[in-house]
């Protein structure tokens, strides 16, 4: 999708990331550890939604499916 908004090809998109070492892959990282990581921010912020997680969870670094 974000090629197409640019107006390239999908693989020149890749090219590019690639060059500048970008990387596009997902996170590895434990269930256990997602779990400490979801319950931490529970902790922190017990009436926010999903919304405010996933940004807490990139935030930390974590890309996810």
């Amino acid at each position: 999708k974000i090629a197409r908004v640019m107006g390239i090809h999908r693989n020149t998109l890749r090219s590019y990331l690639k060059q500048n070492n970008v990387s596009y892959k997902y996170s590895q990282i434990s269930d256990a550890d997602l779990d400490h990581a979801v319950q931490e921010f529970r902790q922190m912020k017990p009436n926010s939604g999903v919304r405010y997680l996933t940004g807490h969870l990139r935030q930390l670094g974590l890309r996810l499916q």
